[in-house]
């Protein structure tokens, strides 16, 4: 999947592309540009996860979402986002979520974000999400608000 990426919140923004590829047993991410500082490599796999940035710095964990935390400062759902992108509600969390007349999920507060997918569109075969924001479900003016909107230009399906 390639998307633009922009986050907002804890007094400071930034932008990116992201590129997302998943197999059964690997999932990487790419972050290119500014919010990135150039490139930033997430990779998962059973064993943990990764990430690379464009210095050839390397940090491990067994949390994406809590890795990218620790290494960037910024608070991304990365096991909810999975789902979401795909237009479904994380497996074996609870969700309180909202369909439209077509069945497909347009919004969903799980996990302490609230989830807004704006548009969907035909990638593949395959309607999919093309618009999304994700935001903390504390307030704007609360330091800890964070707003993330991801732009699907493309799917890559196999």
């Amino acid at each position: 999947m390639h998307a633009r990426i922009g986050l907002r919140g804890m007094g400071r923004s930034g932008s990116a592309s992201l590129i997302w590829i998943e197999t059964p047993e690997q999932r990487n991410l790419r972050l290119l540009g500014p919010l990135g500082g150039g490139l930033v490599l997430l990779q998962q796999d059973s064993a943990g996860v990764s990430i690379e940035d464009n210095k050839g710095r390397v940090w491990h964990g067994q949390d994406a979402g809590e890795l990218i935390y620790r290494v960037t400062g910024w608070q991304i759902p990365v096991s909810g986002l999975r789902w979401w992108l795909l237009g479904l509600t994380e497996p074996g969390s609870k969700a309180k979520s909202t369909e439209d007349a077509e069945h497909r999920l347009i919004s969903v507060q799980q996990a302490g974000w609230k989830v807004s997918l704006d548009k969907y569109t035909l990638f593949s075969g395959h309607e999919l999400p093309a618009s999304i924001v994700i935001e903390t479900v504390a307030s704007r003016e609360d330091e800890r608000y964070i707003q993330i909107k991801v732009i699907v230009k493309d799917w890559v399906m196999e």
